[in-house]
């Protein structure tokens, strides 16, 4: 990876993006596809999407490559700050959106509000003989007064980045990789699309109700769908860091046919690619969408894959960011249809 793609990146990881809350991922997302002169289409606040103009007037097949720009965090429910008796810190109660995977006591995290983004932790305390833990946001007393406080702001992991040995560690690589993806192919030079006009859209609330996907996947027409997203490294599958993209035969948003892996696996092998396959029956990402608001695309989840997901430290191999590239070129060009 370029200087100028983990700077892309590291923007992107910094920014603070929790369900509901993506303007600030969106923002960057926004700002790329227009300087590299794609034409954008904005969604309310569900998704985004962005086109290039087709090099020529005959008609071609859609690609829809979509991710999305919401990572787990969580929501204050409480209108002001409690203050404990004899101590220097402020706290609130907070709760999780999505599925955020805080297990130590205490994880650096910053707090959204009105007036700005605040410095302070996540504190975990649960009870031996309950199950559900209790979440506290904190911070310095004296910092907290200059804190707009309301109910409904947002917490998420500090954005603690660290790239050494080709591996990729931070907070939200579950989903800033597929939003940098899009980005990244934004960039590319016309062209690389031999048979599809390619749409790049990036969705909301992805961690929780889905509602993004569903609002772009009831707009846009598509021929072909691939959903960027991450997923687990797990032994037991074979799926490992390093291994190249992962394709979803079966989980909670997609079933595909055996003909249809046998394809995959096919033209991924003619074309030198490395690709890895899993099978769940639980967990999901936007896939479920399209079939869901009666859309008849194939619909394909071509993952990362990662460790540590929706903990404040994700791991992926930047190996795998090449391999996911010319997977998305593969499909593009060979995917068939019948």
């Amino acid at each position: 990876m370029d200087h100028k793609s983990l700077a892309q990146l590291n923007k992107l990881i910094t920014a603070h993006s929790t369900p509901g809350e993506e303007n600030e991922v969106k923002a960057i997302l926004l700002q790329s596809w227009s300087s590299a002169g794609w034409q954008i289409s904005e969604l309310g606040n569900y998704a985004v999407f962005a086109h290039r103009p087709p090099l020529s007037s005959a008609q071609h097949p859609r690609l829809l490559i979509c991710a999305h720009m919401d990572s787990p965090g969580f929501v204050v429910d409480r209108q002001e700050w409690s203050l404990p008796e004899e101590s220097t810190y402020a706290q609130v109660h907070i709760v999780p959106l999505g599925s955020p995977c805080c297990t130590a006591e205490q994880t650096e995290a910053r707090l959204k509000c009105r007036n700005g983004i605040f410095a302070g932790s996540i504190h975990v305390t649960s009870a031996e003989d309950d199950d559900d833990p209790e979440y506290h946001f904190v911070m310095a007393r004296e910092e907290a007064r200059g804190a707009d406080l309301f109910i409904g702001d947002r917490v998420c992991f500090a954005p603690i980045i660290d790239c050494q040995e080709d591996l990729l560690r931070a907070p939200f690589l579950d989903n800033r990789l597929g939003c940098w993806m899009l980005s990244h192919l934004a960039e590319l030079a016309a062209g690389w699309n031999q048979r599809h006009d390619i749409i790049l859209g990036a969705t909301s609330c992805e961690e929780i109700n889905g509602f993004g996907a569903q609002v772009l996947a009831a707009q846009v027409e598509a021929d072909l769908v691939l959903v960027l997203d991450a997923t687990y490294a797990a032994a037991e599958q074979g799926v490992q860091l390093k291994g190249g993209a992962v394709i979803t035969l079966s989980d909670a948003s997609v079933l595909l046919s055996l003909a249809t892996r046998d394809h995959l696996q096919q033209i991924m092998a003619e074309a030198d690619v490395p690709i890895q396959f899993e099978a769940y029956n639980y967990s999901g990402t936007d896939s479920r969408a399209f079939p869901q608001q009666g859309k008849s695309a194939a619909v394909l989840s071509l993952l990362l894959p990662t460790h540590g997901n929706h903990s404040p430290c994700e791991t992926a191999h930047l190996a795998d960011l090449d391999s996911w590239e010319r997977a998305i070129k593969v499909l593009e060009r060979d995917f068939n249809y019948s």
